[in-house]
């Protein structure tokens, strides 16, 4: 019985991880004829709705205009470059972050045929090749100087006039845009552009997304269209939308009702968010831009559940605590992966009566074998009579079968909140740990760290104290148990297995010390 729960618990994990994995990928919804988007119907039940709808022209690279130019902006977290041609951003660069290949990070797609964050889509209208006056040449903040505001007008003899008022801080990723319209008669979309804060596609997974997002009536909507020129539409209490990847993300925050989010699908796999102002002869809104890493302070400091893009799953309540607690120990020490041993050895303190009393009931359990065999042989062909007096046996010596494994057990849902801090906290990636582990949130490319777990795992498993079991499937799955753990893990963050790696060499200390203190199990007649 115990083996068989513990059996259970491993491939219960094995089912909640799988199951969260499909269970979080979103479905698309129907796509609705391409008439009824453009005649803009009212969307049902607040749901997205797909449609095949034109998307704007793209930007392609030209050669600049005489009165085309760039403006600088420098903070000390990131260096960004506006153009006057549409009073658009054309980069974004982090100075704190950098990608595989060591440059430093780009939010913004360096490539032909993209649309930029801050263009206005307008039907009829095409602003984002008009030349826009730029009160300010360059940007520079420090501590000296935390802000300033640059703004980038646009009018013309048809009595149409632009106006974005962006201000900038030295200190936060944010910016904030004040956009005022006139002379207007069709509803304005406001763009985040092209894959602004998607730095990398490859890093898919469990839990991960990559693309457009949003906060509609309170709920995280992941939903993405198949293919180019698609679009999908939410409407309902527009908290944020924005375009991420699993550790940055670009995301606009609208301060007052908007009507709608769209989401579109362009070409080469690029996917463009934008927030729908209602047609209005004068506009004035204002908008908040987060463009930089998915850091759970920084995302939290905006009170609106933009931290939920950070999946730290169903455990996250004991996740939260454990990834404070590692950062304060960062901040002391100097490196994750120490701060992780750390924990590991905190949990085992924690849960170490548990651990001993478990040890004492297995002990109790082995000096049980020499009776229960003699149950299993007398009973063979009658299950239920050998299960009714094992009970009675367990009753009379008062051993409990299950305590065994309610260390396990109770451990499960701490692996997991630590699987997601380890696989989504920023914080981890490329944190080095030491010598050939340089970046604790990938996992180890010399598989040297799980060979070791797996190690582990086999000399736990011979010195803990076994139950007898008529069913010989059962002791071989035991016995392949490392073996599949230690191939579950090849692929697993190397903080992840630096944690289990621990926390069984802890184990097995506390395994030595109960061995020694407790009596040997006492030969017993049958």
């Amino acid at each position: 019985m115990e083996k068989r729960l513990i059996i259970a618990t491993v491939m219960s994990v094995l089912v909640l991880l799988i199951f969260s994995y499909f269970f979080q990928t979103p479905l698309l919804t129907k796509k609705e004829p391409e008439k009824e988007i453009a005649a803009e119907k009212p969307v049902e039940d607040k749901k997205a709705v797909a449609s095949e709808e034109k998307l704007p022209a793209k930007k392609a690279k030209q050669a600049p205009l005489p009165s085309e130019k760039e403006i600088i902006i420098e903070t000390d977290l990131y260096k960004a470059i506006l153009t006057n041609r549409g009073g658009v951003i054309k980069a974004w660069e982090l100075k704190k972050y950098k990608n595989n290949e060591k440059s430093q990070v780009q939010l913004i797609p360096q490539a032909d045929e993209i649309i930029y964050p801050l263009s206005l889509d307008i039907e009829g209208a095409d602003l984002n090749d008009k030349i826009f006056a730029a009160d300010k040449n360059n940007i520079s903040l420090s501590k000296d100087m935390v802000k300033d505001t640059i703004a980038l007008s646009y009018a013309d003899s048809k009595g149409i006039k632009v106006e974005k008022r962006l201000t900038f801080y030295n200190d936060t990723y944010k910016i904030d845009i004040d956009l005022s319209a006139e002379g207007i008669d069709k509803p304005i979309l406001f763009s985040i552009g092209s894959d602004f804060g998607i730095v990398d596609k490859t890093a898919t997974g469990y839990g991960s997304h990559i693309g457009s997002v949003a906060s509609v009536d309170g709920k995280v909507k992941k939903d993405l269209p198949k293919k180019a020129g698609e679009a999908l539409q939410y409407q309902g209490k527009i908290a944020w939308a924005a375009t991420e990847d699993k550790y940055f993300i670009a995301s606009i925050i609208p301060k007052n009702k908007i009507d709608e989010v769209v989401v579109r699908k362009e070409e080469k796999e690029r996917f463009n968010t934008l927030i729908k102002f209602a047609k209005a002869d004068k506009l004035k809104e204002t908008i908040v831009l987060y463009a930089g890493p998915k850091e759970y302070s920084r995302l939290e400091s905006f009170r609106i559940g933009l931290e939920e893009t950070i999946p730290l799953g169903w455990f996250w309540f004991i996740g939260l605590p454990l990834f404070h607690l590692m950062k304060w120990l960062y901040k002391i020490l100097g490196n994750y992966g120490i701060a992780i041993i750390l924990i590991t050895a905190l949990i085992k303190v924690i849960f170490s009566p548990l651990t001993h009393k478990s040890y004492k009931s297995m002990k109790e359990m082995q000096k049980l074998q020499p009776k229960i065999t003699a149950l299993q042989k007398k009973f063979k062909d009658d299950k239920q009579k050998l299960n009714i007096e094992m009970m009675n046996l367990y009753k009379t010596h008062k051993v409990n079968p299950v305590s065994g494994c309610l260390p396990m057990v109770i451990q499960i849902p701490v692996f997991i909140a630590l699987y997601n801090v380890l696989s989504y906290a920023i914080e981890l990636r490329h944190a080095p740990f030491f010598w050939w582990i340089q970046d604790l949130a990938a996992m180890d490319p010399y598989y040297i760290l799980p060979v070791v777990m797996g190690i582990s795992m086999l000399i736990q498993q011979w010195m803990t104290p076994t139950a007898p079991t008529a069913d010989p499937i059962q002791s071989k799955m035991m016995l392949l148990m490392p073996v599949i753990f230690t191939f579950m893990f090849l692929s697993f963050p190397s903080g992840l297995v630096l944690y289990w790696l621990v926390n069984n060499v802890l184990s097995i200390a506390q395994q030595t010390v109960t061995n020694k203190y407790l009596s040997p199990p006492a030969p017993t007649e049958a």
